[in-house]
């Protein structure tokens, strides 16, 4: 049997309560293998008409723009600041959609596990409403932990 180590952990975080515990999870993995950790904050800037919150109005104000960027800067700088010190850490914001982005972003820089949140919505919700760990488990290169 093959040892399993990860050099390289990916940890996909909005804010939410589970993306933080994926971040634990993902924090206490890293410590055990000596492993450095990514931390990925996704944001996909749309606006969407009330009536059809699908319909995609395409353009976007640029204080909304960047309102989301600076939500993304302190949700990465919180995240860091859960970690324990001694971890080697990069932070990284993209924008787009985050079920194209994650894998692709893990696959492009090395990435040999991806820690996610899961939002615990259970599978038939989860098939109806469209679930980014769903499609990050289906479609990354790597292993994916989906923490709940």
């Amino acid at each position: 049997m093959t040892e399993i180590t990860y050099r390289k952990i990916l940890v996909p975080v909005d804010g939410s309560k589970n993306s933080f515990k994926a971040l634990n999870h993902a924090g206490q993995i890293a410590s055990r293998f000596g492993s450095e950790l990514g931390i990925l904050y996704v944001f996909l800037p749309r606006v969407a008409l009330p009536a059809y919150p699908d319909f995609n109005v395409g353009y976007i104000p640029e204080t909304v723009y960047s309102d989301l960027e600076e939500f993304g800067k302190n949700v990465l700088e919180n995240a860091v600041k859960l970690l324990p010190p001694s971890l080697i850490v990069h932070t990284r914001m993209e924008v787009g959609s985050p079920i194209e982005i994650i894998p692709q972003f893990a696959q492009n820089n090395g990435y040999d596990l991806i820690v996610i949140g899961s939002r615990g919505m259970g599978i038939i919700k989860g098939l109806v409403m469209g679930s980014v760990s769903n499609h990050v488990v289906h479609y990354a290169a790597c292993p994916v932990l989906v923490v709940k």
